[in-house]
C-alpha cells in the first residue's frame, strides 16, 4: 500500500480518538439514565449480560469474517449498527427496549473487534518488518484512554449544562440524555471518517461470486483458530487473563455508579462528579500506558512479568472499593483499577500478537475478545445478583479474590517463556564452525 508508518498511526489514533470519545460521552451516567427509566441493579447485570451474551455467539464468526472479507468492510458495518443502537437507546423506556439497543451495540461490537486492530498491526509491519509493536500499541492505548478521559468529564458535565430540560423518566430529550444524543451524532461522523481515511489493498471479494467463496472460508478461519490456541502454551493462559479481566471490569463499570451514588447521597446536581471521577479513572489508564513503555524496557521488555505487577494493583484497587466507606477512598481504588488496567494493555497485547500469524490476525483477536465477553457476561449476571440482594461491596470482594488469579497466569506465562529460552539455548551450537 506504500503507507509510511506516521501516516497508519495517524488515520488509527484518529479513528482510536473518535471512536471512545464517542462511546465515552454517555458513559458516566448511562446507568443513572437506565435507572431514572425504572432498570433495577438485577435488570442492569441481566441486561449488560446479555449484551455480553451476543458479543460471545458472534465475535469469532465476525472475526474470520473481517479476515475473509476485509477490516475496513466490517469495521464500517459495526460503526454503523453502533449508530443504530444508539437511536434505539435514547427512545428506550422498558427492559425490553434497553435489552434490544443493548443487543444492537454487541452485534456492533463483535463486528468492530479486532478489525481495525489487526489492520494497524499489519500495516505498521507490512511498512517495517522489525518493528517493535509494544510501544505502538502503548501510543494507541494512550490515545484511547485520553478520549475515554476527556469524554466521560463532558458527557458528565452535560446533564448539568442542560439542566432546564425535561426532568429525566418519561422525556426522550433530559438532562441525562443529551450526551447518549451527543455520542449518536460523533458516531455518524466516524463512519464517514473510516470510509475516506482507511486504505486496504483491493480484493477480489467485491464481486458476488467472491463474497460467496470468502463467506464460506469463516468457518475454516475459526477452526484454524482454535486449534492455534490449543496447541500454544501461552496463547490459553493469555485468555484466561483476559477472561478474567472482563469478569472484574464488568463488576467495576456496572456498579460503579450505583457505588459512587450511594456514597455521594444527592447526583442530581453533582452529575459532574460521576464524570470528574471516570475522566480521572481514564487519564490514570492513560498514565498506565506511558508508565509500561519505560517499565518494559527496565524489566527487559518481559512483558507478562509487567502485566503480572499490575494485575496486583488491580487486585488491591478493587479490595479497597469494596472496603470504602467514604469517597475519597473509593475514588482512590477506583482510579488505581485503571491505573492497573493501563499498564497490563500493551504488554499484554504484545504477548498475543507475538503467538499469532498475520493471516488469522483478526480470527485470533476475537478469540481472545471472546473470552473477555464470556468474563463479562458472568461477571454481569452473578455480581449483578450480588449487588441486588446483598451489596454492591461484596461483589467487589468477590472480584478482587478472583483478580488474583491474574497474577498467577502471569506467573505461569513468564515460566513457561523462561523454559522455551532455555531449550533454545541449549539447543543453539556452542560456535558456529566458521
Amino acid at each position: 500500500m506504500g503507507q509510511s508508518i506516521q501516516h497508519i498511526k495517524r488515520v488509527y489514533l484518529t479513528i482510536q480518538g473518535l471512536s471512545w470519545f464517542s462511546v465515552a460521552l454517555p458513559l458516566p451516567i448511562f446507568v443513572l439514565l437506565m435507572q431514572a427509566r425504572g432498570i433495577n441493579l438485577f435488570q442492569l447485570g441481566v441486561i449488560m449480560g446479555l449484551y455480553s451474551a451476543t458479543i460471545i455467539l458472534l465475535e469469532l464468526p465476525t472475526g474470520g469474517l473481517a479476515d475473509a472479507i476485509g477490516r475496513k468492510r466490517v469495521a464500517l458495518l459495526a460503526h454503523s449498527l453502533n449508530v443504530l443502537s444508539g437511536m434505539v437507546l435514547l427512545f428506550a423506556f422498558s427492559f425490553w427496549s434497553f435489552l434490544l439497543g443493548m443487543i444492537v451495540m454487541g452485534v456492533g461490537r463483535a463486528l468492530n473487534s479486532g478489525a481495525l486492530d489487526a489492520w494497524y498491526v499489519d500495516s505498521l509491519q507490512s511498512a517495517d518488518p522489525d518493528i517493535d509493536l509494544q510501544p505502538a500499541l502503548a501510543q494507541a492505548g494512550t490515545i484511547t484512554l485520553l478520549a475515554l478521559g476527556a469524554g466521560t468529564l463532558i458527557g458528565g458535565t452535560l446533564p448539568t449544562l442542560f439542566g432546564d430540560l425535561p426532568a429525566d423518566g418519561p422525556a426522550v430529550i433530559s438532562p441525562l440524555s443529551t450526551a447518549l444524543l451527543a455520542s449518536i451524532v460523533l458516531k455518524m461522523i466516524l463512519v464517514a471518517v473510516i470510509a475516506v481515511t482507511v486504505q486496504e489493498p483491493a480484493r477480489t471479494a467485491s464481486a458476488p461470486a467472491g463474497w460467496r467463496v470468502e463467506l464460506a472460508s469463516v468457518p475454516l478461519i475459526i477452526r484454524e483458530a482454535v486449534i492455534m490456541t490449543r496447541h500454544s502454551q501461552s496463547l490459553p493462559l493469555l485468555l484466561g487473563v483476559t477472561l478474567i479481566g472482563g469478569f472484574t471490569m464488568a463488576g467495576v463499570e456496572t456498579f460503579w455508579q450505583p457505588g459512587f451514588a450511594a456514597l455521594l447521597g444527592d447526583v442530581t446536581k453533582q452529575s459532574w462528579l460521576f464524570g470528574l471521577i471516570m475522566a480521572i479513572s481514564f487519564l490514570a489508564g492513560m498514565g498506565g500506558n506511558l508508565i509500561s513503555i519505560p517499565l518494559s524496557k527496565r524489566l527487559s521488555q518481559r512483558y507478562a512479568v509487567v502485566a503480572g505487577l499490575a494485575a496486583g494493583i488491580q487486585s488491591i484497587a478493587l479490595l479497597v472499593m469494596a472496603i470504602a466507606q467514604h469517597v475519597i477512598g473509593f475514588a482512590s481504588g477506583f482510579w488505581s483499577y485503571y491505573l492497573g488496567n493501563g499498564i497490563i494493555n500493551s504488554p499484554h497485547e504484545t504477548l498475543v500478537n507475538h503467538e499469532i500469524p498475520a493471516a488469522r490476525r483478526s480470527a485470533m483477536l476475537s478469540v481472545q475478545s471472546l473470552a473477555g465477553y464470556v468474563g463479562g457476561l458472568v461477571g454481569s449476571i452473578l455480581l449483578g445478583a450480588i449487588a441486588e440482594y446483598r451489596s454492591v461491596s461484596l461483589a467487589w470482594g468477590l472480584a478482587a479474590i478472583v483478580s488474583v488469579v491474574s497474577l498467577l497466569l502471569y506467573v505461569r506465562v513468564t515460566r513457561s517463556q523462561s523454559r522455551l529460552e532455555q531449550a533454545h539455548d541449549e539447543s543453539a551450537p556452542l560456535f558456529d564452525g566458521r
